[in-house]
């Protein structure tokens, strides 16, 4: 050190020296903690979304090293010019900021979102309780982290008055500056290219906003902003890397001798307080002799993931990835494989998420009818049942559309009056038109429950009924503003009314039955997998749920997308996002339960099974 005369200039001197190199040790700590983060990842599988990953680790990390000494112990150093209490200071402030990363790489590893304040309650309830070891854990960390700082703290103020002045320090510093520019510049250009192994990394690390150029490259006239929006659509449903294991084994199959027919019939948004003798009298009455399921909950609140989460077993939040693969149902799969004939009746094949989906793999010839009208349909579906090869089982898909979309024939007229004449949907949900809307909604429904009394009238007829499994339910339900949300329809929220669906079936051999506990769209797949296909596997092999006849009780359910999900437990909806946002709410009101916490087990769980299926590195 040069001293110039002024002691407080050259103490202050030397204790930005100082505070340089003991961030730098700090930084190095960091990339090794947050080298956990790298652990609880899928890596990606291009060469050049591997060297980013590595570079954008030491950038961000050194980046945010950086910033807690500027933000700490820079401004300390000038108004605590004293070498003891500034050490002690920046010891504790290193300790708190790794001790923040440490427990925010824990909570990353067990959810794959990063800490906010909804957690913090939730992390410290769980320390305290009997099951909260991995946290407890995390408070024998704070001195052992303690020690370590003040161990580096000596270390570096001894050797800063030893060193000879040299320049590798700048070229270090040079080198980590290097990493974080990088960082953001090749995430611009990836994010420009729709370049998806890079792109993909925005959420590995906490903190992490890295930065984008779209609307720049497009005011100087480099990118066309129409033409990206139409390659980032299409990207949506794919690529070339599987991430996917399904199923995570081989199906072990042995068929049954005399294979029984199935036919599926989903009513487009119907509610599970429709089933009654007032609104669907004949559905009710055939339910009374078969199996029903009162507490039945769909998969999603809208017709996608309603539809995935039954024919795939599978949570909503797989969706995007089987459309990209373009992964039929296994279910489909192993019908086909057992030769049964396919009959698919409703408007499917329009929808592109279908085609990449449901409809992937099979033959075009399997498309017997895409009309809109549920009666044209459900004769064309009557014409294939008569046409059918009698000595091959058969699959049958009827997906019913009237209810959904508020629509009867119009020469039907139906028992619920005043009734909305014109359903336009920018008029027709104000409060005054709610008794119409609903009359109108209801009339579908009657009507649609006509249409179900053909279907098993005419499996009654010919003697089908008995060598079919019949499954009638929903894709989602439908609201009208009951949780006083301004919700309406289906998609805004996850209440009962808009995820509890009827479900009743039809198994010949099988007694007649209310079950009352909670079941799942997820638990149709097992349970035919197992019961109609000979499927041997283990069910954690192909679903996330289990068998509808299973005589262990769920202790939760889960509905949601890539995006929002909903774990459903006696009296408690718990509602988060990807980010970690929280909100638990009545289930019988879908108010707001206030001072009250997720159940951290649960959340484990779910968690754990919005992953299972994924690749790891």
């Amino acid at each position: 050190m040069v001293e110039t005369g002024n002691p407080y200039r050259d103490n202050v001197s030397r204790l930005i020296t100082w505070g340089h190199w003991f961030c730098f040790c700090n930084i190095l700590l960091a990339m090794l903690v947050a080298s956990r983060y790298l652990g609880a990842i899928s890596w990606p599988s291009s060469t050049l979304g591997v060297l980013y990953l590595i570079v954008s680790w030491v950038g961000h990390f050194s980046f945010l090293g950086f910033m807690t000494y500027l933000l700490t112990i820079f401004p300390l150093s000038f108004l605590l010019p004293k070498e003891k209490v500034l050490r002690f200071c920046a010891a504790v402030v290193a300790t708190l900021a790794l001790l923040l990363l440490l427990i925010d790489t824990q909570v990353f590893r067990l959810f794959k979102f990063h800490l906010n304040g909804q957690m913090w309650p939730l992390l410290l309830e769980q320390a305290q309780s009997e099951e909260g070891g991995i946290w407890s854990m995390l408070f024998i960390a704070v001195p052992s982290l303690f020690l370590i700082q003040l161990v580096l703290s000596t270390y570096t103020w001894r050797k800063i008055n030893k060193r000879k002045r040299s320049q590798y320090g700048n070229h270090v510093g040079l080198i980590l500056l290097g990493c974080f520019v990088l960082t953001h510049l090749v995430n611009s250009w990836a994010d420009a290219t729709l370049y998806q192994p890079i792109t993909a990394q925005k959420s590995n690390f906490p903190l992490s906003y890295p930065m984008t150029a779209k609307n720049f490259l497009a005011k100087h006239g480099w990118l066309d902003l129409s033409e990206y929006e139409k390659q980032a659509e299409a990207q949506q449903y794919e690529g070339s890397e599987e991430r996917l294991r399904y199923p995570l084994r081989a199906l072990n199959v042995e068929p049954a001798k005399e294979p029984k027919n199935l036919l599926i019939v989903v009513v487009n948004g119907l509610r599970h307080d429709m089933l009654n003798n007032i609104n669907m009298p004949n559905l009710q009455r055939f339910a009374a002799q078969q199996q029903r399921f009162d507490a039945h909950l769909s998969g999603g609140n809208g017709d996608l993931t309603g539809m995935f989460s039954l024919f795939y077993g599978l949570p909503g939040h797989y969706m995007a990835d089987i459309s990209k693969e373009k992964r039929p149902p296994l279910l489909f799969d192993e019908m086909l494989r057992q030769d049964y004939q396919f009959g698919l009746f409703g408007p499917l094949h329009d929808v592109k998420a279908y085609r990449k989906s449901l409809l992937a793999g099979l033959r075009q010839q399997v498309f017997v009818s895409d009309a809109d009208d549920d009666a044209r349909l459900l004769g064309q579906w009557q014409q294939w049942l008569g046409n059918r090869n009698e000595a091959r089982p058969w699959f049958s898909l009827l997906y019913l559309t009237s209810a959904g979309h508020y629509e009867t024939p119009s020469e039907f007229k139906g028992p619920f009056q005043p009734e909305l004449t014109q359903f336009n949907p920018a008029t027709a949900y104000r409060k005054e038109n709610q008794p119409k809307l609903e009359n109108r909604y209801k009339n579908a429904v009657f009507y649609v429950d006509q249409l179900l009394e053909q279907i098993t009238a005419q499996l009654t007829r010919s003697g089908l009924l008995d060598k079919t499994v019949v499954v009638i339910t929903a894709d989602h339900g439908q609201e009208f503003n009951e949780t006083r949300r301004s919700s309406w329809g289906a998609g805004s929220n996850f209440s009962t009314y808009q995820v509890q669906v009827p479900l009743v079936i039809a198994w010949p051999g099988k007694a007649p039955a209310v079950i009352t506990q909670d079941t799942s769209h997820l638990d149709l797949v097992p349970t035919l997998m197992q019961d109609l296909l000979g499927v041997r596997n283990p069910v954690r092999d192909y679903s996330s749920g289990q068998g509808l006849y299973a005589p262990t009780p769920r202790n939760w359910s889960l509905s949601g997308d890539g995006q929002d999900f909903a774990i459903y437990q006696k009296e408690v909806i718990t509602h988060f996002n990807r980010q970690g946002d929280f909100e638990l709410l009545r289930r019988d009101n879908y108010r707001p339960i206030p001072h009250t916490n997720p159940d951290m087990g649960v959340l484990v769980q779910v968690m754990n099974e919005l992953n299972r299926f994924y690749r790891q590195r």
